[in-house]
């Protein structure tokens, strides 16, 4: 058995001759330019590419990259992919021209060779999973971005209990706090570090052999999120956290950083590929170098798009009549998106309690307003988009307090019901919907408990109490 690290969240698990990849965004950026590879792939890496078998965790466009998927891949592949509520990732492979798309519900597991098998896992409300590979008495947990605890990350351990390699995100992709103006005054008690501390708490929980860092390694090029790229926790930052952790909780799991071309076998063990991580900016300042042009085409490109409040409008129109009447009177409150092209700037109010999307001379005082750019709000309303959005960070938030945030949130969170076909609430009571969530009872039952700890016994909710793991 034998794996290589592809990219940012693309693996490759060889063995007996069968050749699965998880994840291949290998080619380009993502994200409307924003993100890029760190470190890029190498090209022989990427020429030498094949697949008996595409496994794709979720729905964002840094683990389901339709452009490497659509040119490095042959269309009678086998992808599989998680069982959700939604078809969309069928439905986009069958786009992309994937012949061969396998759904795979909660804790089935799927033969893909001789003694090589995987397992997928699911978690959350959209199509978060992971894989459990195992193959020749390995074990890979690619738990990827999914953020299992609990009921949930128990049964996978009943499943497997050596796991030999985990491999996890580790710095948030979300649009908080880094997105909202002014966060460091609105939100002064957010902590940088709060991601990597799962990544090592998680790791030492399941009381993994080595625990890799992965799915967070990119780094922001264009012009818009460029100075996101400060904010990154490094493979390196987590690989000294995770020492100090692991020494002091007596562990003997070991945290290893595999930049792109780093492999893995069980006759060679490790050969990790050296990259500097600490040289970060002037290995960006390359990049940018390197797609200068590709970007300026870009820029142009993208500012010769005019904003389209016609299929905005559409859009949340159609948003709002699916919520239930008491979140629409009750539970949200409206929301101002600002964009400006050549003709002007832009505001466009969208208000639940009226049912109306209107377009305003001026952005309220005292709503709050999210700024993008037209093209992405075109994007995103003529394709459905919204969910994958606000991990571009190609946004800005204003909040009129601090506690305007959780309505922020709020409005995040229905926006990737809708798009993941759990809004009309009726959808999740369709024999599709009912079978995914029966197979992950867990999840309720978890979240019950949580609540019950938060409300009942007032007792707060932290990494520590996710991931009860005996530090000294």
């Amino acid at each position: 058995m034998k794996f290589t690290i592809l990219s940012h969240a693309g693996l490759l698990i060889e063995h007996a001759g069968v050749r699965l990849v998880c994840d291949p965004w290998l080619l380009g950026s993502c994200y409307w330019r924003s993100w890029w590879n760190f470190p890029e792939p190498a090209p022989a890496l990427v020429a030498d590419l094949r697949a008996d078998f595409i496994y794709l965790t979720h729905l964002h466009w840094d683990h389901f990259h339709g452009p490497s998927l659509r040119r490095l891949f042959d269309a009678r592949t086998p992808v599989l992919v998680p069982k959700v509520t939604t078809r969309r990732m069928v439905e986009d492979l069958n786009y992309l021209g994937f012949k061969d798309v396998r759904e795979l519900p909660h804790g089935r597991l799927a033969h893909l060779g001789d003694d090589f098998t995987l397992r997928s896992y699911q978690f959350g409300l959209g199509v978060d999973s992971a894989a459990v590979i195992s193959a020749g008495g390995v074990s890979l947990f690619n738990c990827n971005d999914a953020k299992f605890f609990g009921q949930p990350l128990r049964q996978i351990m009943r499943d497997y209990p050596r796991i030999d390699f985990i491999f996890r995100s580790h710095s948030s992709a979300g649009p908080v706090p880094y997105c909202v103006d002014n966060h460091e005054r609105l939100l002064p008690n957010f902590a940088r570090t709060d991601a990597a501390d799962q990544f090592v708490r998680c790791a030492l929980y399941v009381g993994a052999r080595y625990a890799i860092p992965f799915a967070s390694n990119h780094c922001f090029l264009h012009r818009e999120t460029r100075n996101f790229n400060a904010t990154a926790t490094t493979p390196e930052d987590v690989r000294q956290h995770f020492q100090q952790v692991a020494g002091r909780a007596g562990s003997s799991s070991e945290c290893v950083v595999m930049p792109p071309g780093s492999e893995w076998s069980v006759r060679a063990g490790f050969r990790l590929r050296p990259f500097d991580f600490a040289a970060r900016e002037e290995y960006i300042e390359a990049l940018l170098a390197k797609h200068g042009a590709r970007l300026a085409d870009f820029y142009r490109d993208e500012d010769a798009i005019a904003a389209d409040f016609e299929s905005f409008r559409s859009y949340f129109a159609a948003l709002l009549r699916a919520l239930p009447w008491p979140l629409r009177r009750w539970g949200l409150k409206p929301l101002v998106f600002r964009t400006r092209d050549a003709a002007g700037e832009h505001c466009w109010l969208v208000d639940p309690q009226r049912g109306a999307v209107l377009q305003l001379a001026a952005a309220p005082s005292d709503c709050t307003l999210i700024e993008t750019h037209p093209a992405v709000l075109r994007d995103c309303a003529r394709q459905r988009m919204f969910s994958v959005w606000t991990a571009s960070k190609r946004l800005k938030i204003l909040l009129p307090q601090a506690s305007a945030l959780k309505q922020v949130q709020r409005w995040f969170t229905i926006l990737d019901l809708y798009e993941l076909d759990m809004l009309p609430l009726r959808r999740n009571f369709e024999l599709r919907a009912l079978g995914v969530r029966l197979r992950r009872w867990r999840e309720p039952v978890e979240l019950v408990r949580l609540l019950a700890r938060r409300v009942l016994l007032r007792r707060p909710l932290n990494v520590a109490t996710l991931y009860p793991v005996r530090v000294a």
